[in-house]
């Protein structure tokens, strides 16, 4: 990765797992990264990890599946850390289990953090890109959205 210093990348779900990892690495190719997670304490643990490594780090609880949540969290992020330039929607969530175990809370969920929180962060997130002249956006998906995977009948449709 070359041509990132200074770049402001959002990553959803960073407060643990791959996001973190995603943000980690952006943080050290001088990224000004953003961390956006339901989980304060995981994202601020995050952003911690990166300022300790030298990098720029923002974190913002935020819930992806609340459009409004993610608008005040982007506007924010613009504020603190400047124009957005990379999306990595990230975050996802899914209990395995056989379909006919699961009810509409269940499917609800899921699709709420694995189908509306991409759409809500692109819808958010573009308009903003596109005012500034571009940007990139990456999209964290599932083989399972591909060819399907036992136990996760909503989540592959998701994903």
């Amino acid at each position: 990765m070359r041509g990132l210093t200074d770049k402001v990348a959002i990553v959803t779900g960073a407060a643990s797992g791959i996001g973190k990892a995603i943000a980690g690495r952006l943080g050290e190719e001088g990224c000004k990264t953003v961390i956006l997670d339901l989980n304060k304490e995981g994202a601020e643990a995050t952003a911690a990890d990166i300022q300790a490594a030298g990098g720029t780090a923002f974190a913002y609880e935020t819930d992806i599946t609340d459009r409004d949540s993610v608008s005040a969290s982007v506007d924010q992020a613009e504020k603190d850390a400047g124009p957005i330039g990379i999306l990595v929607n990230n975050a996802g969530w899914d209990i395995p289990m056989g379909f006919l175990e699961t009810d509409r809370e269940f499917w609800d969920k899921v699709i709420g953090i694995n189908l509306y929180g991409p759409l809500n962060m692109h819808h958010v997130v573009l308009p903003k890109m596109i005012e500034n002249g571009g940007g990139r956006v990456v999209n964290i998906s599932s083989d399972a959205g591909r060819v399907g995977s036992s136990g996760e009948a909503v989540y592959s449709a998701c994903k």
